[in-house]
């Protein structure tokens, strides 16, 4: 099988001034790649380095940490740790693994941020719109309501000092499919960068967790996919993260309107404008989560008062609507 990633690596042909450092032209480096299925899309790491061998089993082991993540914030299998926090007695204090903990409490507070407009507790809309994906029927506005009922990142309580969650609401769901990529793609790269490798480039379908540039390079080169397969102009980038949310691959047509995988919090259905939003920041995980905002947001550059330094580029196929862009989109 074949996986496209909606963010394209092109690297340069340029080289820096010189010929490199000494440590490098005392053991050149080789660039070193691997692979894993996770999360429904296809995780890849490009990394730099001396020894081949070693490099592959440091690679391995980052995955088994990502792997161990997916594992518990996934809620498609019944019995992931995730689940079983939203089947917990209501009012009971939950123990919860570190990285889950984390996500949840990122999510907690980019939902603030957002003002409602990504939210892990919207599970019960993601459900019901992949159930209309399964059958073809668009929910009632009844069911619409009787899920959103269900959501509400006020009814989980944290306690940091006891690392434990609390659900204060029957039937809750939560969807970490807005978050859960980059925060993954960051666990590998943190691994690897702590192992020695800082040339490491990590992509998890729309996500990238970029490092040092390549030996004798300025950057990464980074092709960003929109509304075509076909990447834009390369990007140089290093030492960042980037995302990049639209419909490209999942579009769902009901009647005379095509929706979007990504649900819009104002009608609890797909998204039916056509928008692609990627956002650069340090990490993924907040990449992740703030490119689905501005995707869905109507005034995405309002989502980033929080983020001054954040580049952001929004595309709407609408040719009345001119792009947004800033930082080094607009450079």
């Amino acid at each position: 099988m074949r996986f496209l990633l909606p963010l394209v690596l092109l690297l340069t042909s340029c080289r820096k001034d010189g010929s490199g450092d000494s440590s490098r032209d005392s053991a050149p480096l080789l660039r070193v790649e691997s692979t894993r299925p996770l999360m429904g899309t296809l995780f890849k790491i490009i990394t730099h380095t001396a020894n081949r061998d070693q490099a592959r089993l440091d690679m391995e082991a980052a995955f088994d940490l990502a792997e161990d993540f997916a594992n518990r914030a996934t809620d498609y299998e019944p019995d992931s740790e995730l689940n079983r926090l939203t089947r917990s007695p209501i009012g009971t204090p939950v123990k919860v693994s570190p990285h889950l903990f984390e996500v949840l409490l990122l999510g907690q507070k980019i939902t603030r941020e957002t003002q409602g407009i990504f939210d892990p507790t919207y599970g019960p809309l993601t459900h019901l719109w992949r159930e209309t994906a399964r059958t073809g029927r668009k929910p009632t506005p009844a069911e619409i309501a009787a899920a959103r009922a269900r959501c509400g990142i006020e009814h989980l309580d944290f306690d940091r000092e006891n690392q434990t969650i609390t659900v204060t609401l029957e039937k809750m769901q939560l969807d970490l499919g807005g978050i859960a990529k980059g925060y993954a793609a960051d666990l590998i790269f943190d691994h690897l960068r702590e192992k020695g490798y800082p040339q490491t480039l990590v992509a998890a379908a729309g996500d990238l967790r970029i490092g040092d540039a390549p030996p004798d390079k300025e950057a990464w080169s980074i092709g960003l996919r929109t509304f075509r397969l076909t990447p834009t102009d390369a990007l140089p980038l290093k030492n960042c993260a980037v995302s990049t949310s639209g419909d490209l691959y999942q579009r769902l047509t009901l009647g005379d309107q095509t929706h979007s995988h990504l649900i819009d919090p104002k009608t609890g259905l797909g998204l039916t404008t056509r928008r692609a939003a990627s956002v650069v920041l340090p990490e993924a995980k907040l990449t992740d989560p703030l490119a689905t905002a501005a995707c869905l947001s109507d005034t995405p550059l309002d989502l980033f008062k929080a983020y001054p330094w954040a580049s952001i580029r929004v595309l709407y196929q609408n040719p009345d609507i001119p792009p947004i862009t800033t930082g080094v989109f607009a450079e």
